[in-house]
């Protein structure tokens, strides 16, 4: 059968996005053209799928080319489905190479169902199921489906539920569970954006997804916490896009020059309410590697702008901003290293030391993920930085940490013992490549292209325990009970190295219960990896346990 499917946990959840609602039976504002997405796996790139919507009198055409590396492994060298004026689907046609196994599938559509002959390195079967007249059809890792589901959100409303059909898989349900609207800027628009929450359920806990749609309804990002999956438009995936996630009555957005560029950053003052007179107290809020904006959203939760919002209610005066090389800021990200990165922090540290408005005594320094890196070590280097805090940080070294997000992924995709065991061989080739001049061997050119960068050597190189025991502000350590993207480990870790430090460096570690790596409130611990993505505020026992925090650090 095609691509002999694995009964994977992706494999249910993709089908989730195929969904269309039964309300849709009136076409929508749709602007047929090509596009271009680009595929994440764990925020690595591994590739694209170019795609064409085309109208004609009869309805409507999508059309896909593209390629997908490791983990995926899938050559689409012809994707087309065709639906009715009303988003039925007529045919569905598929070429592709999946794992170097040649495959073909065709599936029909008509009043009794759906009926489905594959060709496999030629093993032939065929397949007929009943199948609603107005389901949306989502093949498995075919992005250009997600147009339909794109076409036909336009007219559902909360609670709606969809039918989805995964040929050879068979039907499932799907409801939105909540709408919400965002802008994203780039280069040569704003797009006004609709951000979709669905649930997928299938006898278990329920899968989130999130699909973005523009004003035209066409599709422009998705995301797949659990897979840990994003595809996004060519142009809202530009280094120079960025998304209007969250706003403060407080916020200034400016460019502060470093040499040879600037950052583009936010910078968020309390509002109504005195400034005291030795100025406020700040807090510089540093990113993670795989933040894409200022905002650091992680599956679709802002987690730098929320944090920023909260503390500017508090009373403090916050800085976040786009990393270098990616959203409004300059700069050239493949070039730059964990070095790199903690110098433009430490630059943000001067540049509110020399602020009049804010407190040169109360300072902190404060980084998310492995952006917890970059804040210790500016925090190391810097004798404005006051205090420290990593939240969700990872110890160890980057190498280590880039072998346990891949195993983390690859038990996400549902991969085979075979499938790991490979994807770690040729990861570990490529930290032997780099990190010991051996021969690149076996390693894909694109791959090689990728991790052949100083930004790599660096992270994999960066080990956490000789930068942090050098600290010597007082330290906060927190994370969230239910993040498994950072386990307990880490921060035991972390507190174990910084208790090494000399005796009047504090440390402090707090385990906040029910949240994850968002630091937002999760319903279910049996649900993999996040809970509903409609819950995408970061809580507030987080905002408060730091607040206090800060105030006994003054």
């Amino acid at each position: 059968m095609l691509m002999s499917v694995r009964a994977s946990a992706y494999c249910n959840l993709a089908a989730l996005l195929l969904l269309g609602p039964s309300a849709a039976a009136q076409t929508p504002p749709i602007q047929p053209e090509a596009a271009t997405f680009s595929v994440f796996v764990g925020s690595t790139p591994v590739g694209f799928e170019r795609v064409e919507l085309l109208r004609d009198e009869d309805g409507w055409t999508i059309r896909s080319r593209g390629n997908l590396a490791d983990p995926i492994n899938l050559q689409n060298q012809l994707f087309q489905i065709e639906y009715d004026e009303q988003w039925h689907p007529r045919s569905l046609s598929i070429q592709g190479v999946r794992r170097d196994v040649p495959f073909v599938l065709q599936t029909t559509f008509d009043t009794t169902g759906a009926t489905t002959l594959m060709d496999q390195a030629g093993q032939q079967t065929g397949l007929t199921q009943p199948t609603p007249a107005d389901a949306v059809v989502l093949p498995e890792y075919f992005f250009a489906a997600y147009e339909a589901l794109a076409a036909r959100l336009a007219g559902a409303a909360v609670g709606d539920e969809f039918s989805v059909f995964v040929p050879p898989s068979g039907t499932a349900m799907v409801r939105l569970d909540s709408v919400s609207t965002s802008q994203i800027e780039t280069p040569s628009a704003v797009i006004d954006a609709r951000i979709h929450t669905l649930l997928f359920e299938q006898g278990g806990p329920t899968t989130p997804v999130t699909v973005w749609t523009d004003e035209h309804r066409r599709l422009i990002r998705l995301s797949i916490p659990v897979a840990g999956l994003e595809v996004a438009r060519e142009d809202v995936a530009s280094v120079s896009a960025r998304v209007r996630r969250v706003s403060h009555a407080g916020d200034n957005d400016t460019r502060i020059r470093l040499e040879g560029f600037a950052l583009a950053v936010t910078t968020t003052i309390p509002v109504d309410r005195p400034r005291p007179e030795s100025g406020w107290p700040a807090v510089l809020l540093v990113p993670s590697s795989t933040a894409t904006d200022r905002d650091g959203s992680v599956s679709g939760v802002p987690v730098m702008g929320q944090i920023a919002n909260a503390l500017a209610d508090a009373g403090y005066l916050t800085v976040r901003y786009d990393r270098r090389g990616s959203g409004q800021s300059g700069g050239r990200s493949e070039s730059a290293t964990v070095e790199t990165h903690a110098g433009d922090a430490r630059a943000l540290v001067r540049h509110l030391d020399k602020r009049e408005d804010v407190d040169k005594d109360r300072i902190t320094v404060l980084g998310h993920g492995d952006g917890g890196w970059a804040a210790m070590i500016a925090a190391r280097r810097e004798r404005r930085a006051d205090n420290l805090v990593l939240v969700g940080t990872p110890a160890g070294t980057g190498a280590d940490w880039i072998l346990e997000q891949q195993r983390a992924a690859l038990d996400r995709l549902g991969s085979s013992e075979a499938e790991r065991a490979e994807n770690i061989r040729l990861q570990q080739r490529i930290h032997d490549a780099i990190m010991n001049d051996r021969p690149w061997t076996d390693v894909p050119e694109a791959m090689r292209a990728q991790a052949d960068t100083p930004w790599f050597r660096s992270f994999l190189e960066f080990e956490v325990a000789d930068t942090l025991r050098r600290t010597r502000q007082p330290l906060l350590i927190v994370r969230g009970s239910l993040d498994e993207q950072v386990g307990p480990e880490h921060a035991a870790a972390l507190q174990a190295t910084a208790q090494t430090r000399r005796e009047e460096a504090t440390v402090e570690l707090l385990t906040l219960d029910d949240l994850d790596h968002r630091l937002v409130e999760t319903v279910s611990v049996d649900q993999p990896t996040y809970g509903n993505l409609s819950a995408g505020s970061v809580s507030r026992t987080f905002t408060t346990a730091l607040t206090n925090w800060l105030q006994r650090a003054r």
